[in-house]
């Protein structure tokens, strides 16, 4: 306990009023003026049994008794109309965060001990998920900004239950505990005693196993972190070098990258989603693939980036082509000089086109004829050109009064771009701002 606790600690100490977080606060008591601790006891009523108002009322009379500060929220309602755990537990860490804000403290302390993590982890095999989750309870954690301590992670119930009884401290019981309509509950009554009659003390070993697998998630991390600084360049991932990594570092950076990016929407996917990405990076058939209906992943000519899948909107405005257009990425300029051949300058002739000429966005159907390769749909050009589907919509578009399209700016232009050799007396170039 005493690993993660130093003098003159500023801590909020969460406390239902059961045996083992009823443990955690009297030993911190004990603690207390020793260590100069300041402590505020924080109790979150469920109200979803008839005891919730005892157990609250018993947290408040330890408090009051020890001089200690007491702070409680009452959950009126859940959203989905009835408790689960993980809204429960989300709402509990919502109301910590504010008392860290409040008091200005430290840290959180939980009393999550040695069974909990084995079962915590037994949860985590059978549901499949990933290493850094399989690590199980970690004694120290940022959620949110605002760190948890779990002090009590080498501590056995068995253990926590004996000294209750010798110290003669007094605690509640909650019987839901017990029901085995929930998963917990069922690996506690059933399968832990099968595997304690097999294996004595079998809490230690997943305490150790834990804890050797958590300094590799953390060896693992740094490793992902060297390659998020040489594969990331703003919102874009480096094909190539993603391409390069061995299918392992692969999975792990797209989880990585996917948790920050996707948040909890991650959780929709699962080990052959992981597969299914890295197969399609690898053969860049397409430029789109839908990772949720929420989010997507985009391939552009040697990069890729995740993005949101919202809908665009298309602005339909029509810019006339004066002598100076300003355009939200930049400005387009009538000149009487022959530039350049680039796709950032168009040479036009009068008599080829309708005037006057505008700048637009894209339409659906939007079809330019391209010099030696004929008409050529819009969409199509803007794959063959590597353009990320998210921002397709933000191509600027040059046409005539006749609905020619005449200029991709700055990626393509149609078959009526002159020659310098040849007489024209439209120019415009296309200056765009430096991102």
């Amino acid at each position: 306990m005493l690993d993660v606790i130093n003098d003159n600690d500023k801590i909020i100490v969460a406390t239902s009023g059961g045996p083992d977080s009823m443990y955690l606060l009297n030993e911190l008591v004990k603690l207390k003026d020793k260590m100069k601790l300041a402590l505020v006891v924080a109790h979150v009523n469920h109200q979803t049994r008839v005891e919730c108002d005892l157990e609250e009322a018993f947290v408040e009379h330890f408090c009051g008794t020890h001089g200690l500060v007491f702070e409680c929220v009452k959950i009126n309602s859940y959203d989905k109309g009835h408790f689960t755990e993980e809204e429960a537990r989300e709402k509990r860490i919502a109301f910590f965060t504010m008392l860290i804000k409040k008091y200005n403290y430290d840290y959180v302390v939980t009393a999550h001990h040695a069974n909990d993590l084995m079962e915590t982890i037994l949860m985590k095999l059978m549901r499949g998920s990933t290493l850094d989750a399989i690590v199980g309870i970690k004694p120290i954690e940022t959620i949110g900004g605002v760190v948890f301590k779990r002090p009590l992670l080498n501590l056995t119930k068995q253990q926590i239950l004996e000294e209750l009884e010798k110290n003669n401290w007094d605690y509640k019981i909650d019987y839901t505990n017990y029901h085995e309509e929930h998963l917990r509950n069922r690996l506690r009554k059933n399968v832990v005693p099968l595997m304690e009659k097999e294996v004595g003390n079998v809490e230690s070993k997943f305490f150790k196993f834990s804890r050797e697998l958590n300094a590799l998630v953390e060896y693992l991390n740094d490793k992902l972190d060297i390659i998020d600084k040489e594969l990331k360049n703003g919102e874009d991932y480096d094909l190539e070098k993603f391409n390069k990594l061995d299918d392992f570092l692969k999975k792990e950076y797209l989880k990585k990258i996917l948790k920050q990016i996707m948040q909890n929407d991650v959780k929709k996917l699962n080990v052959k989603s992981y597969d299914r990405i890295i197969n399609f990076l690898l053969k860049r058939k397409k430029n789109r693939l839908e990772l949720t209906k929420e989010y997507n992943l985009e391939v552009g000519k040697n990069c890729f980036r995740i993005v949101k899948a919202l809908p665009i909107s298309k602005d339909d405005k029509q810019l006339v082509c004066t002598d100076l257009v300003k355009l939200n990425d930049g400005i387009l300029v009538k000149t009487d000089c022959f530039g350049s051949k680039s796709n950032y300058e168009i040479h036009l002739s009068s008599k080829d086109v309708v005037l006057p000429l505008y700048i637009i966005h894209r339409k659906l159907g939007m079809v330019m004829e391209v010099k030696n390769l004929g008409h050529k749909k819009v969409k199509d050009i803007l794959i063959d050109e590597h353009v990320l589907p998210s921002k397709k919509d933000e191509v600027l578009i040059m046409i005539d009064s006749a609905g020619k399209v005449l200029w991709l700016l700055g990626l393509k232009k149609s078959k009526y771009d002159l020659d310098n050799y040849e007489k024209c007396d439209i120019i415009y170039k296309y200056e765009r701002k430096e991102l």
